[in-house]
Order: C-alpha cells, then sequence, then structure tokens
C-alpha cells in the first residue's frame, strides 16, 4: 500500500539579531499566502532581511529538506568590512595609520593598492587559470565516486543478510546502510584528494585596489531622514482621514435635520386636512426620526462577532488555564520550540479541546473556536488557526505519532478536569516521546483488531443529506475515540463510516467496544435529532504492521465478523471468547456463518454489554437464527452446547460501567 510519506510546508522567516527566525508557517497549497504574507512584514520597521522556505518532511526518515521559493533584501543592511579584508590588508604590510612590515612594506601604505605577500612564505603557490583548476576538481570528484562506488560494491557482497546488534541488514535498512557508506567514502575520497592534487593550486585573479571606506554615516543619517518623513506623512494621513470623517457626519446630521424638518411640514400639512389623524401622524413621524437618529448612529462597519454561550465561554477559561499552566512548567530550553515541536503541541491542544469539548457538554463549532483561540495564543495566524481547527482530523491518520499527540491532550485534558495535578506537567513528557526517533516495528505480531461500522450509512445519507450525515460521523467519531483512549485503543485508520483499530489486551478490547455502546446509548438520549447506530467486530490472531496499517488473516476476519452483527451488537471471534470464557461477562453464542475465505463454518459471541438486557429474550431469539443460519447452510448444530446458551467471563468492571 503505496503511500507518500513526505510533508510540504512554506515558512516565513526573519532575520532578527543575526539569527532567522520563524514568523508564520502555512500548509502545502498556501504558497501564494506565505509569500504575500513575506510582502506585508517588508514595509514594518525593524524587520530585516525576509525569506519564505518550502520545508519537506520525510516522516520516514524524519530528515528536513528546504529550499527557497522567496526572499526579501532589506535596503537597511549595512555592508561592513570582513575580518578576512582587514588581515589580508595587515598581511600586505600596510595598516589603517600604516607602519609597514619588516618583509620591505613601505610606510604608510595603509590603503596599498594590491596584496603583496612576496615577503612571506619562501614556497610560493602555483597560480592556475579558471578552467585547469575546474578540470582538476571534477577529476577529483570522479575519481571519487569510482572508489566510493567500488568499497560499497565489495561491501554489499561482504555484509551478511541477517541481523547485527539488533539492526536488520536487509530490506530498506540495508539499502540506507549501503548508501550511507558511499556517501561516506566518497566525502573522504574528495577531500583526501582536494587536499594532494589542489593544495597548492590558487586562481590567478587579478589584483584590486581597496576602494577607500567611506563613511556610513550619511547614508543612516539619510534613512532615519526618510522614516521620519514617512512617519509624518501617515500622521498627517490620518489627521485628513478624521477630518473627511467628521465632515461626513456634519452632512449627514444636517441632511437629518432637513429630512426631520420635511417630515414634520407634512405632518402639519396634513394634520390640517385631516384633524382626525394628527396622533396618527405625529407617532408615525417621531418614529420615523427616532429610526433615523439610530440608523446615523449607528457604526458604518459593524462586523458581527460570533458569540459563544456562557458554557463556552467558561470552558475556554479552563483551556487557557491548562495550556497556561502546562507552558509554564516546561523547561526553558523546551520553550523555545522549532517548527516540528509546535506542531506537535497544536495536535496535543486539539486532542484537549476535543476532550473538554466532550465532558463538558459543549458542539463542534464552540469547539473548534475554543482550539482556534488557543492556537492565536501559540502565535499562529488567525486564517491558519481558523483553518488548522476545522482540518486537523486530516493529519491524525497519516502518520502514528500524530494521533499519539492528538491522544496525550485528551488525556492530559480529562486527567486535568478530573483534578489530577501532574495532567498539566504532563506537556514535557508528552514533546520528549515526540521528539525521539520512531522505532521500527516488529512486521508481525499478535494484537486484537476491532472494526466499527455505523448502521445504515448509505440511507442515512439520502435521509439528511451530505450535512447532516457528516455530523452523525463526527458523533461516531466522539464515541469511538473516547473509548479508545479509556482502555489503550489505538485508531489505526477511518473507513468512511466506521474506525479500525487495535488493542494489546484482549480484555481491554471487550470493555472500550461496551464503553462505546454505552456512549452510543447515551447520545441518542441527549441528542434524538442526530440518531448513532453503530455495530462492532473483533478478531484476534497474527497481523503485519507495515506504513501505519495492519495486514493479515486477521484483519479480514475481524471486517467479516462486523458484516455480520446488526444494530448494537458487539461479536467477537471464537479466539477472544476462548481467551475471556469462564467469569462474569455474558456471551451468547451465534452462527454458524459461512464466511469468504474462512474454512468451514463459523461461530461468533455476541457480548452482552447492557446490564438491562433480557437475557432469555436474547437466548430465544438467537435459538431461532441459529437454527434459521444451519438450516440455510445445511449444516446440524453443534450438539455439546446449546447454541443459545449464555456465556460468561470474568472481567474487571471497567469505569462508569453503570453510565448508561
Amino acid at each position: 500500500m503505496g503511500k507518500d510519506n513526505t510533508q510540504i510546508s512554506f515558512e516565513v522567516q526573519v532575520l532578527q539579531s543575526g539569527n532567522w527566525r520563524i514568523h508564520a508557517q502555512f500548509s502545502e497549497n498556501e504558497r501564494d499566502d506565505a509569500i504575500d504574507e513575506a510582502r506585508a512584514l517588508e514595509s514594518m520597521p525593524g524587520v530585516g532581511d525576509i525569506k519564505v522556505v518550502r520545508d519537506a518532511f520525510d516522516t520516514e526518515t524524519h530528515l528536513h529538506s528546504e529550499h527557497i521559493v522567496y526572499k526579501y533584501n532589506s535596503p537597511n543592511a549595512i555592508s561592513q568590512t570582513s575580518d578576512a579584508d582587514r588581515f589580508a590588508r595587515l598581511a600586505s604590510g600596510g595598516g589603517p595609520r600604516g607602519g609597514g612590515s619588516r618583509g620591505g612594506g613601505s610606510r604608510g601604505g595603509g590603503r596599498a593598492s594590491s596584496f603583496d605577500h612576496s615577503g612571506g612564505s619562501k614556497r610560493s603557490r602555483k597560480k592556475s587559470s579558471g578552467f585547469g583548476v575546474i578540470t582538476k576538481l571534477l577529476l577529483v570528484i570522479l575519481f571519487g565516486l569510482a572508489l566510493a562506488a567500488v568499497v560499497t560494491g565489495i561491501a554489499s557482497e561482504l555484509m551478511p543478510y541477517k541481523k547485527v546488534l539488533g539492526i536488520a541488514l536487509y530490506g530498506k535498512m540495508r539499502a540506507n546502510v549501503l548508501f550511507g557508506m558511499f556517501i561516506l567514502f566518497f566525502v573522504f575520497t574528495v577531500g583526501s584528494s582536494f587536499r594532494v592534487f589542489m593544495a597548492r593550486d590558487e586562481l590567478n585573479v587579478p589584483n584590486i585596489p581597496n576602494m577607500p571606506n567611506r563613511s556610513r554615516k550619511p547614508a543612516a543619517k539619510k534613512q532615519k531622514q526618510e522614516k521620519q518623513e514617512k512617519q509624518t506623512k501617515e500622521v498627517l494621513s490620518a489627521r485628513e482621514e478624521r477630518k473627511k470623517r467628521e465632515e461626513e457626519r456634519k452632512k449627514q446630521e444636517e441632511a437629518r435635520k432637513e429630512e426631520a424638518a420635511e417630515l414634520k411640514k407634512q405632518e402639519e400639512e396634513s394634520a390640517s386636512e385631516n384633524g382626525e389623524n394628527e396622533d396618527a401622524l405625529k407617532k408615525e413621524t417621531e418614529d420615523a426620526i427616532k429610526k433615523k437618529e439610530e440608523e446615523d448612529r449607528a457604526p458604518e462597519e459593524t462586523v458581527p462577532e460570533e458569540v459563544m454561550s456562557d458554557n463556552a465561554e467558561k470552558q475556554k477559561v479552563v483551556m487557557m488555564s491548562f495550556f497556561g499552566e502546562s507552558i509554564r512548567k516546561l523547561p526553558a530550553e523546551r520553550k523555545k520550540m522549532d517548527n516540528y515541536n509546535r506542531f506537535g503541541v497544536n495536535l496535543y491542544l486539539a486532542g484537549a479541546s476535543e476532550a473538554i469539548g466532550s465532558e463538558r457538554g459543549l458542539d463542534a463549532a464552540e469547539t473548534e473556536k475554543i482550539l482556534s483561540d488557543s492556537l492565536k495564543v501559540m502565535g499562529m495566524a488567525e486564517n491558519n488557526a481558523d483553518s488548522f481547527a476545522k482540518r486537523y482530523e486530516e493529519y491524525l491518520l497519516s502518520d502514528k505519532r500524530y494521533m499519539q499527540m492528538f491522544q496525550s491532550g485528551r488525556r492530559d485534558m480529562s486527567g486535568y478536569l478530573a483534578g489530577e495535578g501532574d495532567a498539566a506537567v504532563r506537556m514535557d513528557e508528552t514533546l520528549d516521546e515526540w521528539n525521539k526517533p520512531a522505532e521500527p516495528e516488529n512486521p508481525e505480531k499478535q494484537i486484537v483488531v476491532m472494526f466499527t461500522d455505523i448502521v445504515g450509512s448509505t440511507a442515512m445519507t439520502h435521509e439528511k443529506g451530505n450535512l447532516g450525515a457528516q455530523e452523525i460521523v463526527r458523533a461516531h467519531n466522539k464515541v469511538v475515540r473516547e473509548a479508545l483512549i479509556k482502555f489503550h485503543g489505538k485508531e489505526i485508520k477511518h473507513t468512511g463510516d466506521g474506525i479500525m483499530a487495535s488493542f494489546e489486551d484482549v480484555t481491554d478490547s471487550v470493555n472500550s467496544t461496551a464503553h462505546m455502546q454505552r456512549l452510543i446509548q447515551l447520545h441518542n438520549q441527549n441528542a434524538p435529532d442526530i440518531p448513532l447506530k453503530v455495530k462492532i467486530g473483533t478478531a484476534m490472531g497474527s497481523v503485519v504492521v507495515e506504513e501505519n496499517d495492519l495486514y493479515g488473516v486477521t484483519v479480514q476476519m475481524a471486517a467479516r465478523i462486523v458484516d455480520k452483527g446488526g444494530e448494537g451488537m458487539n461479536l467477537v471471534s471464537d479466539t477472544v471468547y476462548g481467551m475471556l470464557k469462564g467469569g462474569t461477562m455474558q456471551f451468547v453464542k451465534r452462527g454458524p456463518y459461512l464466511m469468504k475465505g474462512i474454512d468451514g463454518p463459523a461461530y461468533l459471541y455476541e457480548h452482552v454489554w447492557d446490564d438491562k438486557a433480557d437475557i432469555a429474550a436474547m437466548t430465544a431469539q438467537a435459538d431461532a437464527d441459529n437454527a434459521a443460519l444451519a438450516a440455510q447452510a445445511d449444516i446440524a448444530p453443534p450438539a455439546e452446547v446449546p447454541a443459545s446458551a449464555p456465556e460468561q467471563v470474568e472481567q474487571q468492571p471497567p469505569e462508569n460501567q453503570g453510565q448508561q
């Protein structure tokens, strides 16, 4: 399953105090916005050079590749004579005030017309033409390439195809090792050859007399005057603008008075014609004058601001307190974040905002607003913050570390709301994990695979439209991710109308699916206009982990199992059931099923997750369904255990199990 592992972004960088600092970051599709932002900074006082850098981050190698797409050189930059130039003048026998060298330099030669090293080293350098030097350089490079290729070929033949010191010398790792060896030998060969063959070569460049060191003071003074003139023009322009607005206001006031006088005149004329309508006309005139005055007093440009509920405002304060406390407790060196760590904190805040929105009853718009305001505090531009708050879910499945950062934010915010004192301190630990190099995963492991599926998603789209269907998908994502975090599950990918996830522990997997159904039940009680119906299938076995995805028979089995379920059903494979049977957890046997890719009939087990469920009714229904399935497949039901016998499996009761 091929996937582009390169992530593109554009950074606006500003030269301040001799260092390039990141001013803003834009996504792959916002190149023009980044250049516009750079151009907007050009007119700001105190800003030096500006450039826009295209940053390509490889999620496999964790390497950055950058190149400049736009650069602005500030006219305020003052060129200075380099230390190398001063050294060359001193070596030639002159100084700022003369003084000559013992090698025969003349006194008073502070600005010598040429660099004379005749009194220095006894061995003179051989002067070569530019063509000769370039030819030698090309020969050195070709020699380095040839030697590096030979050495790498020999190393490839001698290198074994096995693990050495924990390093797998096959596949991509072998190619990376060989490529590294090639580069190493090439650099070593070129460096050594360059010193041997070109150490005594010197380009035959004509001597150029030093130009007099002109004073920069007039230029600096001129720049200061231009700046003052510009500021004066801005002040005068602002005064002129205020004067125009004042004149316009006076004109509107005069027009209003004239209109009021005209209305009053009409009132008097009408009253003289018909005395019965005097009061009505007077009231109408007063209302018209009052309305006109209110319109005149209204601001010329009013931009309606998004109003949040009182509850949302309170939760925003909680979010800012959590974020501020987390930042304050970071070490000093951690607070100086680069682009990569800022992005990680953005994902962390996205998880925290989703947690507070879920636990404090906020809608999607209020949750997005809280996240956007938090990102603005981080220094992100307003349009970028709003865009990230709406689209952050697109990042979560592109790299497993992105989802881990998001889930860490959810976990810590949930702990903070529950009163855990160290919840706000965990950001430092989370950033430690974020900055660790990705460890190569074992390509094959034993795990539990789970699929969720929204029942009737196609019909739901036709009934409620795309926007209504998307609201239901958001509710599903919120419920499933909350349960995954609570029971240590890992989201693998979104399937469009469901989620694929994995668990290390089989008990956690069943507890998590039960918690999902209870949260769905609670959601349907609180939001009947957004009905959510979900079925879940779970299987356990060996899978292959590759490119943040899972492959193998177990994955196919879990997908087949969820297809056999119905609304509100949690079906598990016989392997999962076999590891849990014998306790208080209740299961009802279902089957036989004939499933594609599975030899023979398959029996599944429905987990009874609802404490209020009627086991007798479920047993009777299972008997009837199983008999029909057996007759359809022409298979006799097993005689040793009744098909409907509920099985019990001991478990540690999950937290909030009584929540309905």
